[in-house]
């Protein structure tokens, strides 16, 4: 067989000859690089600054770490017990973890954001659920016991994360948030102290819920994941994305919430507390909710 013949099935063995892909200009390449998380938020990408690629969602998750920080700082000072502090240094961490996932939009970003609310919301709900069990060495043991199926519960949850994304995170995280809603009324209802903690539970519910419903869900709606929808949204125009707007009332609501556990705490442990309100620079210079305990103990 001649060259000349071999010509005719070069298509079928021969490699197609190279292309050359002038690289992009370094004004074109994110700081962060290419986009790798599984979802992109309605706010225009690296618009305000070259440096940070959500800057609005990036800049009001800073307020989550803060309140975190706070309340942690509460909860060692008072001694409101491991399960507070716990649930403390996690909102921070959910804080710091939203402030990679918007500012970088990488997998390890939305990885560091939406596990740590997943352990965050579960946290929650074992104090919640430990309102119901009785003061003393039983309580402590079915607490104990709740404490380890929800650390079971997030360890699968992790690993089907792992292997199917966003949706897994998203169910998972709406299931322990509405157990904490359904919890809470039950404690708050049942408190000898309701007329001072119920307050707290509806403030913490509406403002949280209430974000998500008109803020968050909204968005989803008429924006979507800016990977699979390619059209222009009203929403883009806004000054201030409505997600950013969300980790506002994410931050508000939790403390609310921690005020209104912290305080059934202390109340069942005869502790005496009270709930002072003051001014922090954690808050921003605003005025927030401290509960403060009376005596040291029982």
């Amino acid at each position: 067989l001649s060259l000349k013949g071999m010509n005719a099935f070069a298509p079928w063995f021969r490699s197609p000859p190279p292309t050359f892909e002038p690289p992009l200009p370094p004004s074109a390449v994110p700081f962060w690089g290419p986009v790798t998380a599984n979802y992109d938020w309605c706010e225009s990408n690296y618009a305000v600054s070259q440096y940070v690629a959500e800057f609005f969602n990036s800049i009001s998750s800073l307020p989550t770490f803060t309140v975190g920080v706070y309340f942690l700082l509460q909860s060692t000072s008072s001694h409101y017990g491991f399960k507070f502090s716990l649930a403390g240094a996690m909102l921070a961490l959910v804080g710091l973890g939203s402030v990679a996932f918007h500012a970088t939009l990488t997998r390890a970003g939305q990885v560091l954001d939406e596990i740590p609310m997943l352990y965050s919301s579960s946290i929650f709900l074992w104090i919640a659920g430990s309102l119901h069990f009785p003061v003393g060495k039983q309580g402590d043991v079915q607490s104990a016991r709740l404490g380890c199926a929800l650390l079971a519960y997030c360890v699968m949850v992790t690993v089907a994360y792992a292997n199917g994304g966003f949706e897994v995170f998203f169910v998972a995280y709406a299931l322990t948030v509405v157990a904490v809603a359904i919890t809470s009324v039950r404690a708050a209802s049942k408190s000898a102290v309701k007329t001072t903690t119920r307050p707290y539970v509806i403030w913490a519910l509406c403002i949280y819920i209430g974000g998500f419903a008109t803020l968050w869900v909204p968005e989803q709606l008429f924006c979507g994941n800016r990977l699979q929808v390619t059209g222009h949204s009203p929403l883009q125009d806004l000054p201030v994305p409505l997600h950013s707007l969300f980790h506002i009332t994410s931050s508000i609501g939790p403390l609310a919430w921690l005020t209104f556990a912290a305080f059934e705490e202390l109340h069942r442990a005869k502790r005496g507390p009270v709930i002072t309100w003051r001014r922090h620079p954690l808050l921003w210079g605003l005025t927030g909710p401290a509960v403060l305990p009376r005596r040291v103990s029982p």
